[in-house]
């Protein structure tokens, strides 16, 4: 074949995929999940129902974090080093404002809604708050404590945080932009874990990471209800999406511990192995996934049984892990693996699809059933 022709051929090629690319609809996040080259500057868009990148965005600056509304078209996306966010609109594929902020956005999580979004930095401090629909910056406060990841209540109006620095649970009020702290422990340099919550926000867990204590503190009475002993190093508490269970998961020691979040009493206490720190909870509490963010390996648990039914290494270093909003489906991205791991959690079967170009920096999804974490 002539090499004219051929060229030919080949730009008409690079035009079709041009065109098919730029047609690819990612205007509803609910069916979505977006993963950032820790690297380089591009996200790529997941479609969780064909489980595999349909489109890349190009960013104006590497992603250390990002959040998606499920109900707003709107990606977030931020760079700590330049204290910078950008409102992506997912409709016309377009930034539409940068914004720099006062603070360093080194966390970034959605609120029950999807429709706001919160950043702090858990080495100066600080607090910002965003509107995902009308995207832009609502309020920010310097002063924030240091802390990392907030926890949004279903009130809309209150905001956890955790404070080391005082061993305390805080409350920020969002519409006054004021905050106040619940002591947890007297004892100096304690290492506490973000808060979680129940399903219906009557309960906070926090972890302490110093002594093995994990504090149960009542949402209204605003003190602590009761606490459970893991033994060394809890992870930070999760609570599943049917509000039926608490998991306290010890990553020194490997402890596994399901407590009844009706009566508080725990209904199995197992062992597996050091390093866990992150679930994937399927349908009806039934089969989850443990895994850890510090090796490979990963179990699979029948919380009916009170067993493990299954176990083995991935295929790279985990960054994060989130579960579909049927509860079917989780999704791993690695730090050191240019793929995206998606597992059958009621089969217990793992596939690998390409996704980024250096593995993951950050990893989220438009809709997930870890909703009280």
């Amino acid at each position: 074949m002539p090499k004219l022709v051929l060229n030919l051929l080949m730009l008409a090629v690079i035009s079709l995929w041009q065109v098919e690319t730029l047609a690819v609809g990612i205007d509803n996040p609910l069916n979505l999940a977006f993963v950032a080259d820790r690297k380089d500057k591009l996200i790529d868009v997941i479609d969780l129902k064909k489980g595999k990148v349909i489109f890349s965005i190009e960013t104006e600056f590497r992603v250390d974090e990002l959040v998606v509304s499920p109900y707003a078209p709107t990606l977030l996306y931020a760079n700590a080093e330049l204290k910078t966010v950008v409102f992506y609109d997912l409709v016309n594929k377009q930034m539409v404002s940068r914004v720099e902020l006062p603070v360093t956005p080194r966390h970034l999580v959605m609120d029950t809604t999807g429709l706001k979004a919160g950043a702090t930095d858990i080495l100066r401090g600080g607090f910002t708050l965003f509107s995902m629909s009308t995207r832009q910056l609502l309020f920010s406060l310097e002063d924030f404590p240091a802390t990392a990841d907030v926890l949004f209540d279903p009130n809309d109006v209150d905001i956890y945080y955790t404070n080391p620095a005082t061993g305390a649970l805080g409350v920020l009020n969002m519409n006054t932009r004021r905050h106040a702290e619940i002591v947890l422990t007297d004892a100096p340099d304690q290492q506490l874990s973000a808060p979680s919550r129940s399903l219906d926000g009557r309960q906070i867990y926090v972890a302490n990471k110093t002594d093995g204590e994990v504090y149960n503190i009542n949402s209204f009475s605003k003190v602590i209800f009761k606490s459970f002993n893991t033994g060394k190093s809890p992870a930070r508490p999760y609570t599943t999406p049917q509000g039926a269970f608490l998991y306290l998961m010890d990553d020194v020691s490997g402890r596994l511990v399901t407590i009844e979040q009706g009566t508080f009493e725990s209904s199995a206490d197992i062992q597996l192995e050091a390093g866990i720190d992150a679930v994937a909870v399927g349908r009806f509490d039934r089969y989850n996934l443990f895994m850890s963010t510090r090796n490979q390996k990963y179990y699979f648990y029948d919380n009916l049984n009170n067993a493990r039914v299954g176990a083995g290494t991935f295929e790279g270093q985990p960054l994060t892990i989130r579960g579909s909003a049927d509860g079917r489906t989780a999704y791993v991205a690695f730090s050191n693996l240019a793929k995206v791991a998606m597992v059958d959690l009621e089969n217990q079967a793992i596939r690998y699809f390409p996704a980024t170009r250096n593995g993951a920096g950050a990893f989220t999804m438009g809709l997930s059933n870890n909703v009280c974490h």
